[in-house]
């Protein structure tokens, strides 16, 4: 079902994907957003387009959505720093915390009250959190298995803003999806906090396990983002 406002969408993220319009890529960011028909949709390619402009303001913007070496389809973003290509993937997190189907709704409060059994120092509200972050990472390890290719180097870019995650959960998702990803060197999020939307990314986080983690390092240097890092 349409969103009403879908033309208002497009529209707008037709005036901010303008930017790109000279990008190698840049007619598919032109075919999504033809196609948006709802809310979800709207965040998830604005996050895209916002990410991508800025990686372009930094003249290390290679392609949009190109296409993966390792499977087919197509990643969001590439880059090229010093002599590397770096795939980029970017995901918003408003979709975790729009209204959950019934059925779903139902596994998850029967989840819940065995917690609640186990564990009764914690409130509902506190398991509900942790159900809600486990999906996330299961969901955020899945993609980066899928869309960042083991022979590059690569990045996450996560929008966290309208789903109100911030930090310090980013920190203790980040922890445990560097395990086993050795081609993830950064995550960069991009949340509401010190003031920053569409600016510049609050916060980065370094897989210092990463084979490539020199690359991620010299790249945050080159970006000047070394004072937003969390280690």
């Amino acid at each position: 079902m349409k969103d009403p406002r879908y033309l208002e969408y497009r529209a707008y993220l037709k005036e901010i994907s303008a930017g790109l319009a000279s990008s190698n890529g840049y007619d598919k960011i032109e075919s999504r957003i033809k196609s948006v028909t709802d809310w979800e949709e709207y965040r998830a390619i604005s996050a895209q387009i916002n990410v991508t402009l800025w990686f372009k303001n930094k003249n290390i913007l290679k392609e949009i959505e190109p296409e993966l070496p390792h499977r087919v389809g197509f990643a969001d973003i590439l880059l090229a720093f010093s002599n590397h290509d770096i795939y980029c993937e970017v995901t918003s997190l408003v979709s975790f915390f729009k209204p959950i189907e019934s059925k779903k709704q139902d596994a998850d409060n029967e989840k819940i009250e065995i917690k609640l059994q186990k564990q009764p120092y914690f409130t509902r509200q506190d398991i509900e959190y942790d159900i809600k972050k486990e999906k996330i990472l299961r969901s955020l390890k899945e993609k980066t298995l899928k869309q960042l290719p083991s022979s590059h180097p690569g990045i996450l870019a996560l929008e966290t803003g309208r789903a109100m995650v911030f930090h310090l959960e980013v920190k203790e998702i980040a922890k445990k999806l560097f395990k086993n990803k050795p081609q993830l060197i950064l995550i960069m999020l991009w949340s509401l906090e010190r003031g920053s939307d569409i600016g510049e990314p609050p916060f980065w986080f370094v897989n210092n396990k990463s084979k490539y983690q020199d690359i991620g390092k010299d790249l945050l240097k080159y970006l000047k983002q070394d004072d937003a890092v969390i280690s």
